[in-house]
């Protein structure tokens, strides 16, 4: 029997877990592994509910992460739970590919991207959903508010029909100007949440909560500028 042929599916009532619930074991061989895939006898686990995106992934659970490793891990979990690997297994298991391959793409673009990561690990250390843009700094919301302006003047001038070129090349430099001080601004808070990756696994739980309530105004600064972004780049196509 090929390795592939010998997947099982497994509820998750029927796993050994450890003291904190999540360790998967596989039924198949015994091996202790946690996630997706058993690496010693090539059986696809059922995941544990309780697992996180960062243990899915094998990384570490702070704000700064290494992208290489993130990366790798995901490439080779993908190739192991890929669906077209299990076309001629039964129902079971390719349900359970599908759901396996589907999950471990949503944890990896969600850890790959600091804004998305960012909230996640806040909806992780308060037990609860991070709010979405809520409380930026003064001066991020006063930067925002300013360029949506002039963004919304440009939006209107794009849509004219006839535009003049002087207006059209004024408007272009100004979005231009935008985008690179909101590209600064964006690496300013990836700055300060480096600061605070620092020593985060070693930190005492008051310290982490300080860090943690940091991270929420941090987490809105970027949601801001990546909206402020996304405008500034479709504006640039518009009127280029």
């Amino acid at each position: 029997m090929s390795k592939k042929g010998a997947c099982m599916v497994h509820d998750d009532s029927e796993h050994d877990h450890d003291n904190d619930g999540r360790k998967v074991k596989c039924l198949s061989c015994g091996s202790p592994y946690e996630g997706f895939f058993c690496f010693d006898c090539h059986s696809l686990l059922s995941f544990s509910g309780d697992m996180d995106y960062f243990t899915m992934l094998e990384v570490e659970k702070r704000p700064v992460i290494d992208t290489n490793l993130l990366k790798e891990n995901f490439l080779k979990l993908s190739e192991n739970v890929h669906p077209d690997r299990y076309y001629n297994s039964s129902r079971d298991v390719q349900e359970l590919a599908l759901k396996s391959s589907s999950l471990l793409n949503k944890a990896y673009s969600t850890l790959k991207d600091p804004k998305e990561r960012i909230r996640y690990l806040i909806s992780l250390e308060n037990d609860r959903e991070a709010p979405v843009s809520k409380h930026a700094s003064a001066e991020t919301m006063e930067f925002f508010i300013e360029a949506s302006d002039v963004c919304n003047k440009i939006d209107k001038f794009a849509k004219e029909k006839d535009r003049d070129e002087k207006t059209r090349q004024d408007h272009l430099k100004k979005l231009n100007e935008l985008k690179e001080e909101t590209g600064s601004k964006w690496e300013g808070v990836l700055r300060e949440i480096a600061a605070l990756d620092k020593e985060w696994l070693s930190d005492s739980n008051d310290s982490r909560k300080l860090k943690v309530r940091r991270l929420t105004i941090l987490s809105h600064e970027l949601s801001y500028l990546s909206k402020l972004q996304t405008l500034i780049d479709e504006l640039i196509v518009a009127i280029s």
